[in-house]
């Protein structure tokens, strides 16, 4: 659990050191392609963290392009400028599942019509 507390710190400490004055109440998102642990996503929510776990590599692509930013493969070198910007993210529940939305972006360059039938 040691190493896992260590990289949710350094998450904590990057939020911390960006969302300061005016920005001091911005939400942060961290997106993962593998698993999140439970403890960890709690720690992060305590700190208006929203950890998003298993995402597809593609959608990770799709949000670095849309927000800015670049993917990182560890914590240890995390700084500012690897970070992107959505100004709205939100989950919302369609029928059975879980969707998170990722709007107001700096590159809008695309968009998703989710249709459902009855």
């Amino acid at each position: 659990h040691g190493h896992v507390d260590e990289r949710v710190a350094r998450i904590i400490e990057l939020k911390q050191a960006v969302c300061t004055g005016d920005k001091e109440n911005y939400g942060f998102l961290v997106v993962n392609q593998k698993g999140i642990d439970p403890l960890a996503l709690d720690q992060l929510a305590k700190h208006n963290i929203l950890g998003l776990r298993r995402a597809k590599r593609r959608n990770m692509e799709r949000l670095t392009l849309a927000c800015g930013g670049t993917q990182q493969n560890a914590v240890d070198d995390l700084k500012a400028e690897h970070l992107g910007f959505a100004g709205l993210v939100y989950e919302q529940t369609l029928g059975e599942e879980k969707f998170t939305f990722v709007e107001r972006v700096a590159n809008p360059l695309s968009c998703t019509v989710l249709i459902r039938g009855p």
